[in-house]
């Protein structure tokens, strides 16, 4: 199809849907470690999804993507900010261990549908 309209194999558009793999896939190891260094995950998601190049992401597979990871982010620190508030009480850890394990299903599935590059 991209040899109908004139491009070439190599074409910009091309080099730019390999760049914006690799950043997403950059993205999900940067939420994995999240559970271990949240204020890094929650400032890569902030910085690296909603700059100005990720208008460019019109591939629907990687909108999908990346839809996916500042939901995870986002859940991640509102969670963890209730549960922060519920340490005092003495049932914080009770509420962060569902926290951490919907938060590693969500990077573990977002992961898997993403290396068999399926739509989330």
């Amino acid at each position: 199809m991209t040899q109908a309209i004139g491009l070439s194999v190599d074409s910009p558009l091309d080099r730019d849907d390999e760049a914006a793999q690799r950043r997403s896939l950059k993205a999900y190891v940067a939420l994995a470690l999240g559970s271990v260094l949240f204020i890094f995950t929650i400032w890569y998601q902030v910085y690296g999804d909603t700059r100005k190049d990720a208008e460019a992401w019109v591939d629907p597979f990687l909108q999908s993507h990346r839809q996916w990871r500042l939901r995870t982010a986002f859940l991640f620190m509102m969670w963890s900010i209730l549960a922060g508030f519920c340490v005092p009480f003495g049932f914080g850890i009770l509420v962060f261990i569902p926290v951490w394990i919907g938060f590693l299903y969500r990077v573990t599935r977002g992961f898997a549908w993403f290396a068999m590059h399926r739509v989330i």
